[in-house]
């Protein structure tokens, strides 16, 4: 912006410096130098007596950065500040060419660009998720964030088109609808309602323009967005780490406290005595490094989960939803315990690797766009019920611990209520409490593929052998690219189902388990002849020696780069078959040369091959 693009200008009444006006819509204007608040009335600027000066959070935009939204240029005047219980966001206020306005929100590496819709207001149901709301504007839609914002929580910069709310709680409701996205402000409170209605969008999509670079950044507040800075726990002085300008909150991963963040300053928030849940070991620490599809990803923290039924999860959560499940539940089905790491990458924004038991793990990526749902249900995407789309599962979850650094708050014992759709090897996941709802991408990776990514982290262990980094990236950008439309595409699902069985299929403990249930019989009718000494000695030296064959064999421990080959040709399951076959009749003729023919418990004329 340049001075030949101002509306007008004139001098700070506080201090005295010159301030521009760029926009004849603007209410409100924001000092630079001494952050007060001014009233614009007939090209004059009135002190309303209040400063106000946002947190340097290492944006990359700025005001001036410019850009274009569907095909209209715009630039950046001012921004809105917000903050609230477990965060923080920002609300850009952009000025198109045609004089309109509309708002860029930012929130951690998440983009919505909407337009207020003046004049227009919905009554909604409920100011909870988990309720189908009304029809407005043709479309169905629903709620997929609330948010009760304190009075004097929020700070501005730059020029706005409205003043900052100071002496009122704002009631801030999100709702989607496949790629819309639509805010409303006071949804319960007539004649103070505000809309907001625009669609996500990526940085890259805007072609922004004068965007701070590094070397700003670096200058202006010290710190580059997304390095690594060390601190000490207020509570109990242990060393903890954060991202910069990333995170609002830290969990010490010593003594469990919760750590607040005010300009890289730490703040305890919480400070809880059970220590001892921390003692639990975690296969990747907060601070580690993964390299995934050529670019840095940085572990921010990990989240440890208690699998709880969902019926249970439904009904803390005060969630009117009918579990998937309508049969009487058994508690003790559900003991499963799960941990979810953060990851971020300065390019790519966030990702979460989950590690399940029995060392099973998937990649997780949160939906911008999310699916068609199919009403009155609001947790149902459109398809449900086809027979290559349906529901797999439902079930709750209740947070243990976490450590590390998160971009809100986690705290212990909170639950949300899960339901996946799709397949095995991709899923379809919404997470729901009372307060949000999200649509999520789930897909199954092999061991191999995280310690691939892990490879160059010495200090992490994952327990398989790294498989060739190109097909590790193969896998992680399948995941990437997957979309909410991916899952009403019947041929896409048909191949996905064929890979779960494929997947099963070449996994060393499926083969173990068939050679076991086709040999075991074997021994046993042996145990049950009365045979000498040392024949029981012979058979048990073969009954050793096709065991540890049959590990070496089938075990992915000692294939290494073999099982590579024939997983990628997929000939792994014909090799494991052959392998049983040579192994079991080898058992059997070990079985038949001992003479075991003058037993007198037992005899045994059939020489086919044992199955």
């Amino acid at each position: 912006m340049d001075n030949q693009s101002l509306f007008f200008h004139a001098n700070c009444p506080s201090c005295g410096a010159e301030v521009g006006v760029h926009s004849a819509t603007s209410l409100t204007a924001v000092c630079q130098y001494c952050h007060s608040v001014l009233l614009i009335q007939n090209q004059k600027l009135i002190s309303s007596h209040r400063s106000s000066a946002v947190v340097d959070d290492l944006s990359p935009l700025q005001i001036g950065t410019s850009g274009v939204w569907n095909k209209k240029p715009f630039v950046l005047i001012g921004r809105i500040q917000v903050n609230y219980d477990a965060g923080v966001w920002n609300e850009w206020h952009a000025l198109f060419a045609d004089g309109s306005s509309g708002w860029l929100s930012e929130s951690g590496d998440r983009f919505v660009f909407t337009l207020e819709q003046i004049g227009q207001e919905i009554q909604l149901d409920t100011l909870q998720c988990g309720y189908r709301q009304p029809t407005f504007r043709g479309k169905n839609w629903v709620i997929s964030d609330v948010r009760l914002i304190k009075a004097g929580n929020y700070v501005g910069e730059g020029e706005l088109p409205t003043d900052l709310p100071m002496q009122q709680q704002v009631h801030s409701i999100d709702l989607r609808c496949g790629k819309y996205f639509m805010t409303v402000e006071n949804a319960n409170t007539k004649g103070k309602q505000k809309i907001f209605i625009g669609e996500g969008v990526s940085l890259e999509s805007l072609k922004l323009q004068h965007i701070r670079t590094e070397d700003q950044i670096r200058a202006q507040s010290g710190r580059i967005k997304g390095s690594v800075q060390t601190g000490s726990c207020p509570s109990c002085g242990g060393s903890i780490q954060w991202v910069s300008a990333l995170t609002n909150h830290i969990i010490c991963q010593q003594c469990n406290s919760t750590v607040s963040l005010s300009q890289d300053k730490l703040q305890l928030l919480q400070s809880k005595k059970n220590r001892d849940q921390l003692t639990q070991n975690l296969t990747i620490k907060p601070g580690r490094q993964a390299w995934i599809d050529g670019h840095d990803w940085l572990v921010l923290g990990a989240v440890v989960i208690k699998e709880i039924p969902p019926e249970d999860a439904l009904k803390k959560s005060n969630l009117p939803i009918t579990p998937y499940t309508q049969d009487e539940i058994d508690e003790e089905d559900f003991t499963s315990v799960w941990t979810e790491y953060l990851l971020y990458s300065p390019k790519k924004g966030f990702l979460w690797l989950i590690e399940q038991e029995d060392n099973h793990w998937s990649l997780a990526s949160t939906l911008d766009i999310w699916p068609k749902i199919d009403f009155p249900g609001i947790i149902t995407p459109a398809g449900y019920n086809d027979k290559d789309l349906h529901c797999l599962y439902d079930y709750g979850g209740q947070v243990l611990y976490a450590a590390g650094a998160f971009y809100w708050q986690v705290k212990a014992d909170d639950i949300n209520y899960y339901r996946d759709f799709g397949t095995h090897k991709h899923k379809l996941s919404t997470t729901l409490n009372p307060q949000e709802q999200s649509w999520s991408v789930i897909s199954e990776v092999p061991a191999s593929a995280v310690a691939t990514w892990f490879y160059k982290d010495r200090k992490t262990v994952i327990r398989s052998n790294p498989m060739a980094s190109v097909f590790a990236d193969n896998i992680a950008q399948e995941h990437l690219g997957i979309t909410a439309k991916d899952f009403r595409n019947k041929k896409l699902l048909r191949k996905w189902w064929r890979q779960s069985s494929e997947y099963y299929l070449s996994t060393s403990k499926l083969w173990m388990f068939v050679f076991l249930f086709l040999n075991v019989p074997i021994f046993g009718l042996a145990c049950i002849n009365d045979n000498s000494n040392e024949n029981d000695f012979i058979y048990f030296v073969t009954v050793c020696f096709s065991y540890f064959l049959a590990k070496f064999l089938l075990g992915e421990k000692y294939l290494g780069k073999f099982k590579l080959f024939l997983v990628r040709t997929k000939l792994f399951p014909y090799y494991c078959l052959i392998s049983v076959m040579i192994l079991t009749t080898f058992h059997w003729k070990i079985y038949k040369a001992i003479d075991y023919s003058g037993s007198s418990s037992y005899h045994h004329s059939n020489s086919r091959w044992h199955k």
